[in-house]
C-alpha cells in the first residue's frame, strides 16, 4: 500500500472510531439517566425497554459504524488498485507512442 492510501485509511479509521465512541458514550449516558429516573420515580416514569432510541444508538455504535468502516475499506482498496493499474497502462501507451 502506498503512503497516501495508508494515511487515508488511518484517517478513515480514526474518524469512525471517534464517532463510534461518542455515539456509544452518549447512548450509555442516556440509558443510565433513564434507569435512574425509572428507579426513583417508578410508577410515573417508564423503564427503558429494548426499543428505546438509546439502545438503537448503542447498536448502531457497535454494529453499524464498523459496517460502514468495512464498506469504506472495501471500496478504497480495490479502487486504489484500479487507479494504479489504469495509470500504469496509460503511461505505457504514452511511452510507446513517443518518437525520439
Amino acid at each position: 500500500m502506498r503512503g497516501g492510501l495508508a494515511r487515508g485509511l488511518a484517517l478513515w479509521t480514526l474518524i469512525l472510531l471517534v464517532i463510534a465512541v461518542l455515539l456509544a458514550a452518549q447512548a450509555i449516558w442516556s440509558i443510565y439517566d433513564a434507569q435512574q429516573a425509572c428507579f426513583f420515580n417508578y410508577p410515573s416514569v417508564p423503564c427503558p425497554s429494548g426499543d428505546d432510541p438509546a439502545f438503537v444508538r448503542l447498536r448502531l455504535a457497535f454494529f453499524g459504524v464498523p459496517g460502514i468502516w468495512l464498506a469504506g475499506i472495501g471500496v478504497a482498496v480495490p479502487s486504489n488498485a484500479l487507479l494504479r493499474r489504469r495509470r500504469r497502462t496509460t503511461a505505457r501507451r504514452h511511452e510507446g507512442s513517443r518518437t525520439d
